[in-house]
């Protein structure tokens, strides 16, 4: 019997108090973010040239994760985000159209068209042709904010990729600095918290772009987004935001400073930005300025048939000196297509004499309305080229697209949960199975204890034999 049992049951002592150093600080975490389960890893101490051991070390302090656990958590978290940001964005352009409603373009279309009506039934009544021109006015503004509105949506989501992009910057820096103290601190105290905030910087990271983590041996991370390095070791990159000043004129993109090269985001917050700036929004707004420009197409050229000549009203009734006028076009608008949601407008000469709004196919025919009658039918048209089936697409689509995100988000958000909790169940705090290890350490601690304590007698003893 000799003292190095008092130093063996010493170094359990020492090794099961580190142990449970390690439960309270799991247990303490368990509510922190971005926090990973550790562990005490026990080690035998061997005398050199003996087979006796002499006690116990803690040898390390590692965490608790599962790589493939979380590469699925944060591409299914990215997917989620994506989903998440492209039904916003849709949800507002269908906001934007203010559909079904009265103050809507479909409301107003069936006023335009019931007022065509009213004044192929009177076209000598001012009155009818005032209020044709006021529905007409009413209906171009609301065409005009529903395209201002698209304009607006576009740029906002815009800058809220350029805040995000401004974001990232910021992290892939700091995960670039981590990556350096991670690499100094290895097998020493603190490289674990460092590890915990570099993986909250990652996956905040990878919700925006969706990249992919690559684990180097020496404790470092790569990020790429695609093949390009966003972080390699302590070299960042960084990213800017390159997009048109409306939509349908361009296309936006994420593109590296340091290569020039444009990132193919797909996922994570703004690769759902990116979905709705290149694909919905532009197509939303190409279809609104074919329905302005072939709305005033249709009216301007019912209004102005190819068969010959089209008259409104004269005031007072016609006479030799005072024939009826020649009819005007209802609508004006730009020459180009991609800008006519934006500048469709009432005729500024029609807008100032409603007279001049074509009613009669005849130059002495006052009180025909057979031309006001031929705009009005474009209503009950069951043409698919028509206003109303031209509008009625753009509504439709947007509502079967804001129906599909919807549901995706569900599909995304289920699949993130149930990924994040597969990893959770490897690398997150159970505080009941860590009550359990307390409990473990305590009695070891105990037992180490009560070694000392007999090897203390025992000895004792001895001298007193003696």
């Amino acid at each position: 019997m000799s003292n190095a049992g008092i130093y063996i049951g010493l170094s359990g002592i020492q090794a099961q108090t580190k142990s449970m150093d390690v439960v309270s600080q799991n247990i303490a975490n368990v509510n922190t973010p971005g926090y990973t389960r550790e562990t005490a890893n026990l080690s035998a101490v061997i005398n050199p040239g003996s087979n006796i051991g002499s006690g116990a070390i803690v040898a390390s302090v590692s965490q608790i994760s599962d790589s493939f656990l979380q590469a699925q958590a944060q591409s299914a978290s990215a997917d989620s985000h994506a989903a998440t940001s492209l039904s916003s964005a849709l949800s507002s352009a269908q906001t934007n159209f203010q559909e079904p409603s009265p103050i809507g373009i479909n409301e107003q279309l069936s006023s335009l068209w019931n007022a065509f009506d009213q004044v192929s039934n009177q076209p000598n009544l001012m009155a009818a042709r005032t209020q044709l021109v006021n529905i007409a006015q009413q209906l171009s503004t609301t065409i005009n904010s529903d395209s201002q509105g698209l304009t607006n949506l576009y740029n906002g989501t815009v800058s809220q990729v350029q805040s995000s992009v401004t974001s990232i910057n910021q992290q892939l820096k700091q995960v670039a600095t981590l990556n350096g103290q991670i690499m100094a601190a290895q097998g020493q105290n603190g490289a674990n918290t460092l590890i915990d905030q570099r993986n909250q910087l990652v996956q905040s990271i990878t919700d925006s772009i969706g990249a992919r983590v690559v684990n180097g041996s020496n404790g470092s991370i790569s990020i790429f987004s695609g093949g390009i390095a966003l972080v390699s070791g302590i070299v960042a990159d960084s990213l800017n935001v390159q997009a048109p000043t409306a939509p349908a004129t361009g296309t936006a993109s994420i593109v590296s400073n340091s290569t020039g090269a444009t990132l193919p985001v797909a996922s994570g917050t703004i690769g759902g930005n990116l979905a709705a700036l290149n694909n919905n929004i532009p197509s939303y707004m190409t279809n609104l300025n074919n329905f302005a420009d072939q709305l005033a197409t249709q009216v301007n050229g019912a209004l102005a048939p190819s068969s010959g000549g089209t008259y409104g009203y004269a005031t007072p009734p016609i006479s030799t000196t005072n024939p009826l006028p020649a009819g005007q076009p209802l609508f004006s608008v730009s020459t180009s297509s991609s800008t006519a949601a934006a500048t469709i407008s009432v005729n500024q000469a029609v807008s100032t004499n409603p007279n001049l709004i074509a009613s009669s196919s005849s130059s002495n025919t006052p009180m025909d309305g057979s031309i006001a009658a031929a705009v009005a039918a474009l209503g009950s048209s069951s043409s698919s080229t028509s206003p109303d089936a031209l509008y009625n697409a753009i509504v439709t689509q947007v509502g079967l697209d804001v129906s599909t995100a919807q549901s995706n988000v569900k599909t995304q958000s289920a699949r993130s949960q149930s990924a994040t909790s597969a990893l959770a169940s490897v690398s997150g705090v159970n505080t009941n199975q860590e009550l359990v290890n307390m409990v473990a350490f305590q009695n070891a601690y105990q037992a180490a204890a009560k070694v000392i304590a007999t090897v203390a007698t025992s000895i004792q003893s001895l001298i007193s034999a003696v």
